[in-house]
């Protein structure tokens, strides 16, 4: 496309230089269909590869070596890795065995469940052999992993399907289930919506008495039961506490088995808690996000009926926080944010009184809502004293909660995967900076995501309805890319790759005996 060009020197007259003389602002220079091609193709570039702003080099560079001691780069992908990597045994070296999978990134996706509804939590559980998914519909929906398609017994992933094989519904909701949390045994669940309460079910009692889900009615005894939102819960390791927070700034920790409230630490932040989570399976440390931009990281050991402060605090998001994932290393941690970045924590270093009030007024300044407005221009200016050692750009975070995670120790905790607003799930490489992977096929903003804890696999959940897992095909193209042309289509079947082509077989005389399908394998 042509494009103006801008004079800061006085013009010459067209007889001195008929190619540098604009003598009107209407006038602009012509470039040839290459260079438009060449233009487009480095825009094209920029879009898929995303931006990176690295703010400490040396943090970044160790957590760089920690994730190179675990997994090198990944070689390309081919048929010749992808027959290596059903060998993989204990003859392989677990750096071997990391390095080979990551070869595989999802190329390919299944629908698991199409709604007339919102879809917006998803989670596996039992060691990814169960999936989670929450609704707008009111229901939280059990499926099972399937290879009973599977051809002579084989466990290819395009063979592979989620079955549903419970159904619970929720006994108070309102607008949407908001947030869900499951045990890793899937014993205990747990969800939030726009009320002042979480509610909390043991399936495993239940299903031995022979009878429905009980759900568990625990309140918060703060606000107004009308108007409180509880965005985000998660449970410990061992299952035995909840911790969550609410539209009134509120934590708040429960005890799953008394099934009653702990502690609450009243505003926590300045305006909404939207994310929580514990630092590590110990449970001692916690880390939660506001609207204010903040993100705090409370020690419990430390806390007493008098005093609950936290030990530190990030600051350097431009807008509110939507989600926080820990690394579980004690060490680092992400936060995805309305400010359209997802930034990387050193728990080291913790910001300045300075840095977190400059976050505070950046916050304040705006005057948008994310939810139904485009994001304003701003955004990408640095905060004074902003230290996070990475930010992340390249995802759209609009309409909702959009969530950000870590990869699972299986990629060697690689890779930092989110939602979009575009549709699409991204995964950025934290080793090179870039979006090494678009996942395109939702035609709604994907709010919530889910790494398969042994696979290649992941799993979103989307506003358009669908609920979708994506895994490496090898008859599919190896490069999964977002401006190939191409569409996924309806991959809810065990062989999406069928394409028919017409095979000649000749006559002893070379003549056409017959034509026959064949299935592209």
């Amino acid at each position: 496309m042509p494009f103006k060009r801008k004079i800061t020197e006085k013009t010459k007259s067209h007889s001195d230089d008929d190619d540098t003389d604009f003598s009107s602002d209407d006038e602009c220079p012509q470039i040839d269909a290459a260079e438009q091609a060449r233009m487009f193709e480095r825009e094209r570039l920029i879009a898929f590869s995303g931006r990176c702003t690295i703010g400490d080099h040396q943090s970044l560079n160790q957590l760089r070596d920690d994730i190179s001691l675990s997994c090198e780069c990944a070689p390309s992908t081919s048929i010749t890795n992808y027959c290596m990597s059903l060998e993989i045994g204990a003859k392989n070296s677990r750096r071997d065995q990391t390095t080979l999978k990551n070869s595989f990134a999802p190329n390919r996706r299944k629908n698991v469940i199409k709604l007339p509804t919102k879809s917006f939590c998803c989670q596996y559980a039992k060691n990814g052999q169960i999936l989670i998914v929450a609704s707008q519909d009111e229901r939280i929906r059990f499926f099972k992993r399937n290879f009973g398609g599977a051809r002579n017994g084989s466990k290819l992933a395009h063979s592979m399907k989620y079955e549903q094989y419970n159904e619970l519904r929720a006994d108070t909701c309102v607008w949407s289930i908001l947030d869900v949390a499951v045990s890793e045994d899937a014993k205990i669940l747990c969800y939030s919506t726009w009320r002042q309460a979480i509610y909390l079910a043991n399936l495993e009692e239940r299903i031995n008495e022979g009878g429905g889900t009980m759900w568990n009615h625990i309140d918060l005894e703060v606000g107004n039961a009308n108007n409180m939102a509880v965005f985000t819960i998660r449970l410990s390791k061992d299952s035995r506490q909840i911790i969550c927070g609410d539209s009134g700034q509120n934590i708040h920790v429960f005890d799953t088995e008394r099934k009653c409230r702990l502690r609450t630490i009243g505003k926590a932040h300045d305006d909404d808690v939207n994310a929580i989570c514990f630092a590590d399976d110990s449970s001692n440390m916690i880390y939660s996000g506001g609207d204010d931009g903040l993100i705090k990281v409370w020690d419990r050991r430390a806390w007493c009926d008098r005093e609950l402060e936290p030990i530190g605090t990030f600051a350097g998001h431009r807008d509110g926080i939507t989600y926080i994932d820990s690394r579980g290393d004690d060490r680092y941690l992400l936060s995805n944010s309305k400010d359209q970045t997802i930034k990387l924590w050193d728990l080291r270093k913790f910001a300045t009184p300075q840095a977190i009030q400059e976050t505070r007024l950046a916050v304040k300044s705006h005057k948008w809502d994310y939810r139904w407005q485009p994001a304003p221009p701003g955004l990408c200016q640095p905060i004074p004293g902003d230290t996070s050692i990475m930010t992340l750009r390249g995802h759209n975070v609009l309409h909702t909660l959009v969530r950000a995670k870590f990869s699972p120790e299986s990629t060697g905790k690689r890779y930092i995967y989110t939602g979009c607003a575009r549709g699409e799930v991204v995964v950025y490489d934290i080793l090179t900076g870039v979006v090494s992977n678009r996942l395109k096929g939702h035609i709604g903003v994907v709010r919530d995501i889910d790494w398969h804890p042994e696979h290649m696999e992941m799993v979103s959940a989307s506003w358009d309805g669908v609920t979708s897992v994506w895994y490496w095909d090898e008859r599919a193209n190896h490069v999964t890319a977002p401006f190939d042309g191409a569409q996924f289509g309806d991959e809810d079947s065990c062989d999406e790759s069928f394409t028919p082509f017409l095979h000649q077989n000749l006559d002893k005389n070379g003549g056409a005996k017959r034509l026959r399908k064949h299935r592209v394998m």
